[in-house]
């Protein structure tokens, strides 16, 4: 096959196996491991909140806000299929901070395709 004819079979079948690709935009991925940050800590809030005049309940509370993990960062979103056409395993460089320690951890997870929707899976 001629270099002309090779370049042509590229660019034609180049933007067919973009258009099956179907994993999840990164911007997608990033907001779903931010929103599950942001559920964490809205948990933690609450019990904090909840804890009232219990001086004890108060400390907890108190104890377990600190050892909270916050998210500062999520970079190198990869995204592959697997096990079926709407999963994907995904990694992520996610850097959180823990008690005034940050710290960057490659992380593996799931991502799923339910109803038109992306959710984070295990």
């Amino acid at each position: 096959m001629t270099h002309f004819k090779k370049l042509a079979v590229i660019a034609v079948l180049t933007p067919l196996f973009a258009a099956c690709s179907n994993a999840p935009p990164e911007s997608t991925v990033k907001g779903l491991i931010e929103a599950q940050y942001e559920q964490a800590n809205t948990m933690v809030n609450d019990a904090v909140a909840n804890a009232g005049n219990d001086e004890m309940a108060k400390a907890m509370s108190g104890m377990m806000e600190g050892m909270m993990p916050k998210l500062e960062k999520v970079e190198n979103i990869n995204c592959d299929t697997t096990e079926g056409k709407n999963t994907y395993i995904c990694t992520a460089d996610i850097t959180q901070a823990i008690a005034g320690n940050s710290r960057t951890n490659k992380t593996n997870f799931k991502v799923y395709q339910v109803n038109d929707e992306w959710v984070l899976g295990n």
